[in-house]
């Protein structure tokens, strides 16, 4: 490790020895916006995809069970990307699926899940020409899967085809646009042919229905006709389904008399017959999207993504003779916009997801009852949160309190408390109505936390709440956009009150300095002015740092004169300085706030910039306002340090990188990696807001880490990080073998490695025992004790005979200062280097003869 003195810099390096990592949890990105059935696989259980979301972003596949969505797998863009449609059993009880996009070529492929190994595999990838954009499969008597591709084939218009389970693809038909574009899964067969609809094509581009055996002899049926005419409708959005009454019916999402959509009946005659059931209003449901579905009762089920009272769309029931009845208006709580079709159980009931509304927006999974009960059966949003966006704060119980930023029951995120020892997990929802996206580590003051809400409130621009662990938060102040809206915490006390900044509006929309008393009253100090005026910034970045001399210090990651953000500081009075405007030329783009060190010294970081580039801690002296750069990030070992900053009593620095890497840097010790964490230490939610996670100091020395992304769920972790015992790291930097024995002596002093330890010795030196002295005439030793050694013991004994027996004077162990029933002076429990006096409890003229001997324990 590089050695320095305090006004050199360093260049960031590996550890020699790096800490160890544990994951104490581990959250999930949860799948969105489903648009796909749910399916009923072979094992009983009921599966479905969402088509964004998950880890990589690009959707999930998941299993409904007990009442949760149960993540099985996260699709990324080699495997395949957005699984917009349905999955089918396949002749193996497999299933099988397709996804929008990725694969090999980006144009979409095929897979195969297996639920009895939990395994998926890509089955086929589209290279274009084949066709891309796969949508629902259809399993055929005769081993092998047909389907269509929306897009792609030799016309751009999609495609018809057969797959064998083995991955074989024969193209059946290329559309042309003239006989249909767009075609919709699945397939449906009857009558020794596959029939199916295209979304758009046709003389009038508004669709088409055709007929194609298994063979490829492809005959065009019809165009749809819009809002009258022969064949009323248009843009269908699903596949047909063959009625037991030996008809098929469908629906159109648009056309029909009101033009929110039809249901439609075909026969199957060599000249099918074309009839219309229904024509949807938006009062009862409009643009009906999802494949009809048959119930036990012979009438047909669907979903339409949008009308009813709210708006939201509707559930309903159509009689084969047309008769139409809506069962359940969503409310936007309940889910929202339902554009995938239903599937009906042994005991009658149906299960269907939404793509929006309930927690969070993400979507529901629910029942539906032939007689228009209702029930949401799970929804997306997972219940204990994801996204981890602040660091770790004791809640004085040993557990620790961090936000996480989406999620909950309630969709605004929670705040979590872990036991770091378990890693045991509770949390509390926050409901939007008190804030959403929680942001930044909780405050303390006067015994009650506070916390930060980057969004939601009375207004949608954020909120202060109140926690009690015990019964979750509570509402303090909503915020506006002219006292500052998209604040960030921690809040700092000061006077009684708590300060915070804001990273948008004001008077100049350029983010805001605020005051918030705890009855929830905001003044606005200042709002930045970017890179000029009287108050030079923008997006001002959290934590603030009040300083000793009482005033408050911060940081913005914009504005000033280069627009790549400032230094400045707030004194008593209010009074805004710009300390420092940072350039391309040297460190620049602030991303965590400051920290108050233990040497008096303030601490922040920059993204970018400093010797390679890659980001720089810098350093502000309180006492005369000038800046410098303490150490520059080397690219060949991690960069961009992102998010709080951690300052330990011992004079230490710790951080994290984007990349999840955590540094710790020290004046004389310069600037290293200590772990990687194989997570992020940065991530951005679903409007591009981005988050970061920190670091807390326990009681043991190890770190307590949030992580806001990463992880076998991609929904972000927390980990503890745990130092090396002192004496391994002890012995790899003076000896150069961690492994070294205790009972080694490399330089002869007939000092083992323990004891050269122990008294804070050179392993490398000959040295001697600490000598005896009489002082007020007893013996006295003076012995060298550094708290942060501890995995060691040592005992001063006495005797007056050499055979015993042999009393304890003091001893430590632990780290503790020494304690015993001699004389010990110059010991504390504090963190620097002590010279430890340890005297005899009996003199000369008492005891002729008195010894002194050392033990030392590991």
């Amino acid at each position: 490790m590089s050695r320095l003195l305090p006004a050199c810099l360093a260049i960031c390096q590996a550890a020699a020895m790096p800490w160890t990592t544990t994951v104490l949890q581990t959250f999930t990105k949860p799948g969105a916006n489903p648009t796909a059935p749910l399916v009923r696989g072979a094992d009983g259980g009921l599966y479905g995809t969402s088509s964004s979301g998950g880890a990589a972003g690009v959707g999930t596949l998941f299993r409904v069970e007990s009442g949760k969505v149960l993540t099985i797998h996260h699709f990324g863009a080699a495997g395949g990307s957005a699984p917009a449609a349905g999955m089918v059993v396949g002749g193996d009880g497999a299933l099988y699926g397709t996804t929008d996009g990725g694969g090999a070529g980006g144009f979409g492929a095929v897979f195969r899940f297996d639920p009895a190994t939990g395994t998926l595999a890509t089955l086929f990838n589209f290279a274009g020409g084949n066709g891309s954009v796969p949508a629902e499969l259809a399993w055929h008597g005769d081993g092998n899967f047909y389907g269509v591709t929306r897009a792609g084939g030799a016309n751009g218009h999609g495609t018809l085809f057969k797959l064998t389970p083995g991955g074989t693809l024969t193209t059946l038909h290329s559309f042309t646009g003239t006989d249909g574009s767009d075609p919709c899964g699945p397939l449906e067969f009857a009558g020794g042919s596959f029939y199916g609809v295209c979304r758009s094509g046709g003389s009038s581009s508004l669709g088409t229905a055709f007929r194609i055996t298994p063979g490829g002899t492809f005959t065009p049926l019809f165009s749809f006709s819009g809002n009258a005419g022969a064949h009323p409708g248009a843009n269908p959005a699903a596949g047909l389904r063959l009625h037991s009454s030996g008809v098929l019916v469908g629906t159109t999402e648009y056309g029909g008399s009101a033009g929110f959509g039809t249901a439609f009946k075909l026969t199957t005659a060599a000249v099918p017959v074309h009839g219309v059931l229904h024509h949807f209003a938006d009062p009862t449901g409009s643009q009906p999207a999802g494949r009809l579905v048959e119930g036990a009762d012979a009438n047909l089920y669907g979903t339409c993504a949008a009308g009813g009272t709210a708006g939201f769309g509707v559930l309903f029931r159509l009689t084969p003779g047309g008769i139409h009845t809506p069962l359940h208006q969503f409310s936007g709580n309940d889910g929202a916009v339902p554009r995938a079709g239903l599937v009906e159980d042994a005991g009658g009931l149906f299960h269907g997801t939404t793509s929006a509304g309930g927690p969070g927006q993400l979507g529901v999974a629910f029942t539906l009852s032939s007689g228009g009960a209702f029930a949401v059966e799970a929804v997306l949003s997972p219940g204990s949160g994801f996204l981890p966006s602040g660091a770790p704060v004791a809640d004085g119980t040993g557990r620790w309190l961090f936000p996480l930023a989406r999620g909950g029951d309630l969709g605004g995120g929670t705040i979590a408390a872990i036991d770091p020892d378990t890693g045991e997990l509770t949390s509390h929802a926050l409901d939007p109505a008190i804030g959403d996206t929680p942001d930044g580590a909780l405050s303390s003051l006067n015994g009650v936390f506070y916390g930060i809400c980057a969004r939601g409130g009375l207004f949608d621009r954020g909120s202060a709440f109140v926690y009690d662990p015990l019964s979750g938060p509570a509402a303090l102040a909503d915020f506006d956009t002219a006292g500052g809206s998209l604040a960030e915490g921690p809040l700092v006390p000061l006077t009684g009150a708590l300060f915070g900044m804001a990273r948008e509006g004001g008077s100049s929309v350029r983010g805001t300095l605020y005051r918030l008393s705890t009855t929830g009253s905001r003044l606005r100090v200042l709002s930045f002015t970017g890179t000029t005026g009287s108050t030079p910034g923008r997006d001002p970045r959290g934590p603030l740092v009040l300083a000793p001399n009482q005033s408050l210090y911060g940081t913005t990651a914009l504005g000033g004169s280069s627009n790549l953000g400032v230094v400045f500081k707030i004194n008593a009075l209010g009074a805004y300085t710009q300390l420092a405007s940072f350039t391309s030329t040297g460190p620049n783009s602030p991303g965590g706030g400051l920290v108050l060190a233990a040497d008096g010294m303030i601490y922040g970081s920059c993204r970018s910039g400093g010797d390679s580039g890659a980001g720089a801690l810098i350093r502000i002296d309180p006492a005369t306002d000038q800046w410098e750069t303490a150490a520059s990030f080397d690219p060949a070992s991690s960069e961009e340090p992102l998010g709080p900053l951690l300052a330990s009593d011992e004079g230490f620095i710790f951080g994290l990188t984007a990349g999840g890497a955590v540094f710790r840097f020290h004046p004389l010790l310069g600037l290293e990696i200590v772990a990687d964490t194989g997570a992020a230490g940065a991530a951005e939610d679903e409007s591009a807001l981005a988050h970061t996670g920190g670091l807390a100091l326990l009681p043991d020395r190890s770190l307590l880490c949030t992580l806001p992304a990463g992880g076998p769920g991609g929904g972000g972790q927390v980990v503890r990080i745990v130092p090396p015992a002192p004496r391994t790291a002890w012995k790899l930097a003076q000896l150069g073998d961690a492994q070294a024995p205790d009972t080694g002596d490399p330089d002869g002093d007939s000092l083992p490695n323990l004891v050269e330890y122990a008294l804070g010795l050179d392993p490398a030196v000959p040295d001697a025992l600490p000598a005896a002295a009489l002082v007020s005439g007893a013996l006295e030793v003076t012995l060298a004790r550094d708290p942060a050694r501890t995995d060691v013991a040592v005992s001063v004994e006495a005797t007056s005979d050499l055979e015993g027996p042999w009393e304890t004077l003091a001893s430590t162990s632990s780290g503790l200062p020494y304690t015993g029933p001699g004389y010990v002076s110059g010991d504390a429990a504090t963190p620097s280097l002590k010279a430890v006096r340890i005297r005899d409890t009996l003199s000369p003229p008492s005891a002729p003869r008195r010894f002194l001997r050392l033990r030392v324990d590991p």
